[in-house]
């Protein structure tokens, strides 16, 4: 077991995120690009609340041995520096997430950047609209409190593994109200759903290939056999018809193909919709 644990954990990548506040803004953009890959064997490392050249050296040493790719977002001129000077020197890739642009930015307005950490996220309407709305999609995941789906600005049903979590938390980001439901043959729908505007309604549907590999990716995950039911593709087929014949039953609600597309095409896909 020693051996084939260290296999695994050599071919296991790294990708450490560097800031210097909460790191919600590297976090962010991490999530959104990973999101455009189907690799799962990826340990993300966080590094948040650098104020200090002896943390950032530390963290590149440890960069270095894990061969990891660093990604950071760090505006104060002498930690930057600092960061950027130690990856040469250790050899670590490391990516400016938002670097490049704050200096292509100062030459086209002609203005020095202030650089104050976490200024982005100042204190105004948009950004507490934001967190309410990251806590509002947290507490009503996966069919928690029904009774809070009449506040949700958008509510997205579907069956296990068609992606409502990270999609909630996605549209959440950007300030939208979300709840997720899940549905299943043998599993009644909250009455709460059909109380609700059904126009704020958006269903998933998937292709059988498709959630057959998410949901082997699962079992996979949680060390559980890949013959179970649970991803075989019969049953997977039959819970897909159950699925489509539901939602011709209430023809008000949204229906969006999520097979094969990332999270920001499916996202923008709902907003089009929502909008009209």
């Amino acid at each position: 077991m020693g051996p084939a644990r260290t296999r695994k954990a050599a071919r296991r990548k790294a990708i450490y995120l560097v800031g210097e506040g909460t790191g919600e803004t590297v976090r962010t953009i991490a999530r959104a690009a990973l999101a455009q890959f189907s690799s799962r064997d990826i340990e993300i490392k966080s590094f948040y609340m650098i104020e200090e050249e002896q943390q950032i050296q530390q963290i590149i040493k440890d960069a270095a041995k894990d061969n990891a790719l660093v990604a950071f977002t760090i505006v104060q001129p002498h930690l930057r520096d600092c960061l950027i000077r130690e990856a040469e020197r250790g050899r670590v890739k490391a990516i400016d997430v938002i670097g490049d642009f704050i200096i292509h930015l100062s030459m086209f307005l002609g203005e020095k950047p202030l650089g104050i950490p976490g200024r982005q996220h100042l204190l105004d309407e948009d950004y507490f609209r934001r967190i309410e709305a990251i806590n509002f999609a947290v507490k009503h995941d996966d069919g928690k409190e029904p009774e809070g789906l009449r506040d949700a600005d958008i509510v997205i049903v579907g069956l296990s593994r068609t992606g409502k979590t990270p999609l909630s938390t996605y549209l959440a980001h950007q300030g939208w109200k979300v709840a997720n439901v899940p549905l299943h043959p043998q599993m009644e729908a909250p009455k709460e759903l059909f109380e609700i505007n059904q126009g704020r309604i958006f269903g998933l549907i998937i292709s059988v290939e498709s959630l057959v590999k998410l949901r082997e990716a699962r079992l996979k995950q949680v060390g559980l056999p890949l013959n179970a039911k649970y991803a075989d593709p019969v049953k997977v087929a039959e819970e897909i018809d159950w699925c489509i014949q539901y939602y011709r039953a209430h023809p008000r609600w949204h229906i969006i193909d999520v097979s094969n597309r990332a999270i920001e095409e499916i996202a923008a896909a709902i907003l089009k919709e929502l909008k009209r």
